[in-house]
């Protein structure tokens, strides 16, 4: 099974389909769906609500293709997949009211209660010549002056309740990289997507942007960036937001390894943590050696792996027991973690390498003895 694409290509079904849940909503069975294949929930969605702007509902048609299952079983099992051709467009009446500006209103009550004394009419008469509600009637009768118009209050929309503390956290992690250039309402919707499975459409988010004051402590940030300190404010803030999302993606592996193609021993977990290692061309494991060093207090000839190995309170026999292997995994992620955690912290590298100095003067042999000078005969 298979449908063209607006550009001429076909879609084809995923390599893993997950089973629809009854009742699940289209959002969780699409995050479901990306897990399984490796994918970003926000690409995904993206592609199956396709172009022009990517940003609507998801088609059926593109979804049964992608799942394998037929468009009528996935409107049955999913609560809010509808295809457009269901969609009942009601033509909503004229309004029977006239919605009367506050300038125009003292003519207004003026003309009623011209009308209430000449004619003698009733409230209702008069609020169906006037196209205006009964209340309002009332209020001209009682007084020619108009009341003052009620406060309009903006309320937020109830989806934001579960995710605005995560927006804010963006823009305050934005502003303190570029606080001249503030992200884009389609950037943090595909972060909210992507790193925190929330279920918002992109008009909730960018009313939400569009309704929000600058913080205080935006102007701050910005005065940093501007006084000469624009490098070393910039690289701590994205140093932690680095290691934020290696730690988010560690705890993911270690959580569930298989769907990162891995079996779950130690050796694919090393290989693994090097590859991410090597992605971020060896930021995330800078200092990583020089740390597990002054933890196990000797070792400076050995990898970090090798370390990993010393600190496990397992036999280190090779090759490694099923016990011992699960051990030294569970060793390496706490490890990471704890590193990872230092490393977010301001002038993390200089605190560990002054450290790990610190420890290497306390070592006899890394003080060469000088040898003495020749006496000339």
């Amino acid at each position: 099974m298979s449908t063209e694409l607006n550009g001429g290509g076909q879609l084809r079904p995923l390599p893993v389909q997950p089973r629809p849940k009854a009742g699940e909503t289209v959002d969780s069975y699409i995050r479901r769906l990306a897990q399984a294949n490796h994918l970003k929930p926000s690409y995904l969605r993206g592609y199956l609500t396709g172009p022009p702007d990517y940003l609507g509902r998801p088609r059926p048609a593109r979804l049964a293709v992608l799942t394998g299952r037929s468009q009528a079983l996935l409107e049955r099992t999913l609560a809010d997949l509808v295809s457009p051709d269901r969609i009942q467009r009601v033509e909503r009446p004229a309004p029977t009211r006239i919605v009367t500006r506050s300038a125009d209103k003292p003519a207004l009550f003026a003309a009623i209660r011209r009308d209430a004394l000449e004619e003698n009419l009733s409230i209702r008469k008069l609020a169906d010549r006037h196209h205006v509600h009964r209340r309002t009637i009332v209020q001209a009768l009682a007084s020619p002056t108009p009341p003052p118009r009620k406060p309009r209050t903006v309320r937020d929309r109830p989806a934001l309740d579960p995710i605005r503390s995560a927006i804010d956290a963006m823009l305050d992690e934005y502003d303190a990289l570029q606080a001249d250039q503030p992200p884009t309402a389609r950037l943090i919707w595909e972060r909210l997507l992507d790193e925190h499975d929330a279920t918002v459409s992109y008009a909730t988010v960018q009313g939400y942007l569009a309704r929000r004051r600058p913080r205080p402590g935006a102007a701050v940030r910005v005065s940093l960036r501007t006084s000469g300190n624009i490098l070393s404010t910039s690289s701590t803030a994205l140093q932690g937001a680095v290691m934020r999302h290696y730690r988010d993606l560690l705890a993911s592996v270690r959580q569930r390894p298989s769907m990162h193609g891995l079996d779950g021993s130690c050796a694919a977990v090393t290989a693994y943590v090097l590859g991410c290692d090597a992605g971020s061309s060896g930021g995330i494991l800078t200092g990583f050696r020089e740390w597990l060093i002054v933890r196990l207090g000797s070792g400076s000839n050995l990898a970090w792996p090798a370390l990993i190995r010393h600190l496990t309170p397992q036999d280190r026999t090779h090759p490694l027991t099923p016990d011992a292997d699960a051990a030294a995994v569970t060793t390496l992620f706490q490890l990471l973690d704890e590193f990872m955690e230092q490393r977010e912290q301001p002038d993390s590298l200089f605190k560990i390498y002054t450290a790990y100095q610190t420890w290497l003067n306390t070592q006899s042999w890394y003080h060469l003895e000088t040898p003495e000078p020749d006496q000339a005969s």
